[in-house]
């Protein structure tokens, strides 16, 4: 238990330092257009990295509803749809393919 709090701490540590880094230091500002897009997209990578080995193990027998899920939410995404969508495929679909 205490190890699994740990992690959450530290995952979220990690997905912030990002985030608030640029308020506290200026001259990260200035810094190559590839690391700033490196440094925006950590975050989504990081949560991408804890919830999608969930989504194929978290159904049992029904794996196949999680990775529906996350594809059609990836393919909204990649459609450039606001994440709302996104999310809303990715629970309707799911919802959907557990039903079937």
């Amino acid at each position: 238990m205490k190890r699994g709090v740990l992690m959450i701490i530290l995952c979220s540590i990690a997905t912030m330092l990002p985030r608030i880094l640029p308020y506290f230091m200026p001259f990260l500002s200035r810094l190559p257009k590839f690391i700033r897009k490196c440094m925006n997209l950590l975050p989504v990578a990081a949560l991408g990295a804890l919830i999608f080995p969930l989504a194929l193990t978290d159904f049992g027998s029904s794996w196949y509803a999680g990775f529906g899920g996350v594809a059609l939410s990836f393919l909204v995404a990649y459609l450039k749809a606001p994440m709302i969508v996104s999310i809303v495929v990715a629970l309707v679909s799911t919802t959907l393919l557990l039903i079937i």
